[in-house]
Formats: C-alpha cells, sequence, structure tokens
C-alpha cells in the first residue's frame, strides 16, 4: 500500500535576523506564498500544511495563509517538535505513512527536488532521509523526510532544546533507526538560496525579478546565477545551519 506524504512547512514571524521575512513581498506576494506555490507543484506530495505558533505574533501569517486558500496548523511556539506531531495526530496516519519537513525560508524550492526525495526514501526502506545533513544541494533546497512512525518516537523521547527546536535530531541520532543521505553527487552546494538575513533577500529578490514568476526550475536558477556569478557574493559570509549550531551550543550550556 503506498504510503500517504504529509508535507509540513514551518514558519514563524519573530526571526530575530530579518523579522517578518516570510511575509516580506517578492513580486507583490508574500515570501511564503510564492513557496507554498512552488511547493504544491508536487506530484507525490498529498497535504500540504503551514507550521506556525499560536502565539499574537503569528495572526498576521494566519490570515494571508488562509486569504491564499492553504492549510495551517498553529501550536507551540518553542517546542516545534510537538508542532509537528499535534499537527498530524488527526490525520489517522499509519506509521509507515511520510513526513516531509521543510522550513519557510527557502523561497526557490523545487517541487522536483522534493519529490526526488520521496522516491528516494521509498526505494530506500529507511525511516528517515534528507538531502541536506550531507548538503547535496544549495542552502535553502533542504529536504527532510521521516516516517510517521519515527515522528512518534521523537515526540515521545526527546528532551534536548535542540532536538524540540529543530525536529529531527532525536530521529538522526537514533541508532534503532535506519537514516540515510540522499546519494547524489553534490550540485552548488556552496552556494546560499536561503533567507535569514537582509542580504539574502536581496539575493532571492534579484532572482525572482529576473524571472518575473512564481515558477521556475532549480536548472534555472543554476544557469542564471552561472551568468551572473557576482550576485552570488551578496551573501557568502553567512554560514549554513547557524540556528541549529546555537542551539547545540544552547544544549550543552544547560548541561
Amino acid at each position: 500500500m503506498k504510503p500517504k506524504v504529509i508535507a509540513l512547512l514551518q514558519a514563524r514571524t519573530d526571526s530575530t535576523r530579518l523579522p517578518k521575512k516570510v511575509l516580506k513581498n517578492i513580486l507583490d506576494k508574500p515570501m511564503i506564498i510564492h513557496q507554498l506555490l512552488r511547493t504544491s507543484k508536487s506530484k507525490l506530495i498529498d497535504k500540504l500544511i503551514l507550521l506556525t505558533s499560536d502565539e499574537n505574533s503569528d495572526d498576521e501569517l494566519y490570515k494571508v495563509i488562509i486569504d491564499n486558500n492553504f492549510s495551517i496548523f498553529r501550536g507551540d511556539k518553542n517546542n516545534v517538535l510537538k508542532r509537528f506531531y499535534d499537527s498530524v495526530s488527526d490525520l489517522k496516519l499509519n506509521d509507515n505513512d511520510l513526513i516531509v519537513r521543510l522550513t519557510g525560508d527557502c523561497p526557490l524550492h523545487d517541487a522536483n527536488i522534493i519529490d526526488e526525495s520521496i522516491v528516494a526514501f521509498i526505494k530506500g526502506k529507511c525511516d528517515y532521509l534528507a538531502n541536506c545533513i550531507k548538503p547535496i544541494y544549495p542552502d535553502g533546497l533542504d529536504v527532510e523526510i521521516f516516517t510517521y512512525n519515527s515522528l512518534k518516537v521523537a515526540y515521545n523521547n526527546a528532551t534536548l532544546k535542540s532536538e524540540l527546536e529543530h525536529v529531527t535530531p532525536y530521529i538522526r541520532n537514533n541508532k534503532k533507526l535506519i537514516i540515510k543521505d540522499l546519494n547524489k553527487k553534490p550540485i552548488y552546494n556552496n552556494w546560499r538560496l536561503t533567507v535569514d538575513e537582509e542580504n539574502d533577500f536581496l539575493l532571492i529578490s534579484k532572482i525572482y525579478d529576473y524571472f518575473n514568476t512564481t515558477y521556475f526550475s532549480f536548472e534555472d536558477t543554476v544557469k542564471f546565477l552561472e551568468n551572473n556569478k557576482e550576485l552570488l557574493k551578496i551573501n557568502n559570509s553567512i554560514n549554513r545551519n547557524e540556528g541549529y549550531a546555537k542551539s547545540i551550543k544552547e544544549d550543552n550550556n544547560d548541561k
């Protein structure tokens, strides 16, 4: 029986480095709407839900998502693992159904890349697969996939702040689970196509302005940036996964 595939895209508006970044306009649409529209082109995702907090600070984001006819779930602000678990607990999922974890700072995400990882996960017969732990693509095209059973295991056992905030560390470090990386040669994995800071947003805006549409492929982006390599200097001083590194540091400080 084919597993259900539920994509959960997490986003909040109180980012410390670039507040309300997901609501910043690109081509007259909030950045998060571009990402949802691009993700919805997936041929393998059965349900796409945006997950945000139940804080008043995310009321505006909630309204934008509802007004654009996407599904949204509101839950715990800091315990994102709980937010993930609560968002699917009423969907009557089987243990082998799949959860696709995406983050709302990736407005260039490509549905074909998401589907590539889903296919690899199903063929690989694993509990968790990612294209970003061993980075294959530029930062901003990250995909993590895990079974509903793995999510339950993490929810019932994870305790560290990094495990609760970043959802998957407990799964990745669980030796009883089958963990795999996407088996593919890296493709420009030193590029930065995510949005955490103003310079990130500037680069993404220039890319969207060039194509003047929501829909263009990763291959289109590569061709454009290969011909305009000076644009990559805009944000190349920012480190990958700074947020996760900060959480690990806080774990160590709590010991």
